[in-house]
């Protein structure tokens, strides 16, 4: 990217800034929210080897809730599911969360 370009560039954000909005491009994307059975969380919590008070402790929530996801009783929500869907795919993430012994 040249300087003029980013010259360019500079330029539409102060206009955008200002309420014109006649060069932005707006883009929309749409990322769909993981579906989790009580079942797949069992699972993935046991593939971690990790314990439902360790899950609870990184997602935030209470044991309780975790126990009432995996008897199916309740469900995560888009948030835990989106955070359970970024561990499934980097477990070393947690250990940047906290130290397991």
């Amino acid at each position: 990217m040249s300087n003029k370009d980013i010259l360019e560039n500079l330029k539409e954000l102060e206009q955008y800034s200002h309420g014109d909005d006649s060069a932005a491009e707006v883009r929309t994307i749409t990322v769909e929210v993981p579906s989790i059975t009580a079942g797949d969380l069992k699972l993935f919590r046991k593939r971690l080897n990790i314990t439902q008070q360790a899950l609870a402790t990184f997602l935030g929530v209470s044991v309780k809730t975790v126990q009432n996801w995996e008897s199916g009783r309740n469900h995560p929500n888009a948030s835990a599911r989106r955070l359970i869907q970024l561990l499934d795919k980097n477990p070393k993430l947690i250990d940047s969360i906290f130290i397991l012994k």
